[in-house]
């Protein structure tokens, strides 16, 4: 089947004079979030991973490949923020309820239409109690690491996340997680227009659709923040100078 194709507009074209911006990111006031890299996404089994795998097997191995980059960079990221003293703070999403009346009517509707499309086998997001909902062991929280329960996409508006980054001194994040095109970037825009500087780490994150990452992620590089590999966070945190790639190029290649 031919896949749509969009057309962004090539960096050359995007008037960045009317746009262009510069965050005053230092080192010694940066947190590393880590949203949502639970069970029911990386698992083979269950929930999530369990509903893609029903309808679109090779979807879900192409995450899976995806995710191993995604919790080998996170690792990287947790191992500098820790050996420097810098915070770090997770999010977990789920419904916090049985019967899931926490949530909002749209995703009760997701969760139904996903037990519908696997002969009630599962859902799409872990209930509380439910083992999906523990974050990934290999990238798992320390004892002093702040965790946070959320059942919206963003982590500003079901936890306390803002007041907790502002009692902390907290000025810029670096956002790892998932998925790349939803909770990751609901919070980061969120946390944009609160004022917080913001830097997605582009191969700390995934998601099922890659071009959607890359798109949203170009566009976040344009308008709300910055864009960063891993390896570019990293020397920056070292050096503590102005980071040189801030931006996901879109120039016909990447």
């Amino acid at each position: 089947m031919p896949r749509l194709q969009i057309d962004l507009l090539d960096d050359s074209e995007w008037p960045d004079a009317g746009f262009s911006f510069e965050l005053p990111i230092k080192p010694e006031s940066t947190a590393l979030v880590v949203v949502d890299v639970q069970r029911y996404a990386t698992d083979t089994t269950g929930n999530l991973a369990d509903t893609v795998r029903h309808q679109q097997p090779d979807l879900q191995s192409g995450f899976i490949a995806r995710a191993e980059q995604m919790i080998a960079n996170i690792q990287r990221l947790l191992e500098r923020f820790r050996t420097d003293g810098r915070r770090v703070v997770y999010t977990r999403h789920g419904q916090q309820s049985q019967d899931g009346s926490d949530l909002i009517l749209r995703r009760r509707g997701r969760e139904e239409a996903a037990k519908q499309s696997t002969d009630g086998d599962s859902g799409h997001m872990p209930m509380k109690q439910d083992a999906g909902y523990a974050i990934d062991s290999r990238v798992a929280p320390q004892a002093d690491e702040v965790v946070l329960d959320k059942n919206t996409s963003s982590a500003f508006h079901t936890t306390p996340i803002d007041l907790y980054l502002r009692n902390m001194g907290i000025e810029t994040l670096v956002l790892t997680g998932v998925a790349a095109d939803q909770c990751v970037l609901a919070t980061a825009i969120d946390a944009a227009d609160r004022g917080f500087h913001v830097i997605l780490a582009s191969d700390a994150v995934a998601n099922l659709d890659p071009g959607s990452a890359a798109a949203t992620q170009i566009l976040f590089g344009r308008v709300w923040g910055y864009v960063m590999t891993t390896d570019d966070i990293l020397s920056w945190m070292t050096s503590g100078q102005p980071p040189q790639r801030t931006r996901r190029p879109a120039t016909g290649r990447d």
